[in-house]
């Protein structure tokens, strides 16, 4: 039987590895790049690619190099606040509630021998209900009022601490009621703005660790093109940065990028920003 006949077999090029060109030290990402700058967190030299992409505006950081690494972590940390401001959130939602619920039983026992006719038998309950909210607020302004009252009888002004004693107790009404107001209304706000903050940041730094991934993988394969290094069980398998550069192209790819890196920002500033 002639030799031509029998079945060959040629292997994959086996990728290619370029040892670093250049003098100096190299990316602790991207060891084939030159590092232009270092992380302003943890000090690791970083390239240029690493500084454009990797940055999370943080108060301290605000308009520095950050690297990969701290990216994740002060990530992590956001969400670690988020989850943090959740419960207090909801621990100061529900003292609120019982201070509202407390007052509105006040008002009713208050109104209870009312004719059904009268409307302070519904607008009182309302109002107990709207300082209980802010209870404390208004006890403490209570206490004020009385020193006052109290400082001014002992001076003789008899008629005008009366007066400024009914004076300052409606504004202690009208601040605690408002203040309650306010709480419904900022963590009614803050808990629907912040809803979906773990999974969109979750999303955008899955995104951010696939384009490190890609960037890694085609600095140690130089020469491989990216369909063989995305066939199934290569290195870009799965990868969604690696997916969207061969669907829409590397400057959109690129474009998602920053638009992940800017969703973090957002919602790190946005989460920071509670004040419990």
């Amino acid at each position: 039987m002639a030799n031509d006949s029998i079945p060959t077999f040629t292997p994959p090029t086996a990728p290619t590895f370029t040892p670093p060109t250049h003098s100096g030290p190299s990316c602790a990402f991207h060891t084939n790049e030159p590092a232009v700058t270092k992380c302003a967190r943890c000090g690791k030299p970083i390239c240029q690619d690493c500084a454009d992409n990797y940055q999370v505006n943080d108060g301290q950081y605000d308009g520095e190099p950050i690297c990969y690494d701290c990216c994740k972590e002060l990530v992590a940390e956001n969400v670690k606040t988020l989850k943090k401001q959740r419960v207090k959130i909801i621990l100061q939602f529900i003292f609120t509630l019982i201070g509202v619920t407390a007052g509105v039983i006040f008002g009713i026992a208050m109104t209870s021998e009312m004719p059904s006719g009268e409307y302070l038998k519904w607008l009182l309950p309302l109002v107990y209900g709207l300082i209980g909210g802010c209870l404390w607020t208004f006890v403490t302004n209570l206490g004020k009022i009385f020193a006052n009252t109290i400082k001014n009888f002992a001076n003789g002004a008899w008629i005008g601490g009366i007066f400024w004693f009914f004076i300052d107790l409606i504004k202690a009404m009208f601040i605690a009621i408002w203040g309650t107001i306010q709480k419904f209304f900022y963590y009614t706000k803050y808990a629907i703005k912040t809803s979906g903050f773990i999974k969109s940041d979750t999303r955008a730094l899955q995104q951010m660790t696939d384009y490190m991934e890609y960037t890694q993988v085609m600095s140690r394969n130089v020469g491989v093109d990216l369909a063989t290094l995305m066939n199934e069980g290569s290195e870009l398998y799965n990868n969604s940065y690696a997916q969207a550069v061969s669907q829409n192209g590397e400057a959109q790819a690129e474009a998602t990028l920053r638009a992940c890196t800017a969703t973090i920002n957002e919602n790190g500033e946005i989460i920071r920003g509670f004040a419990g």
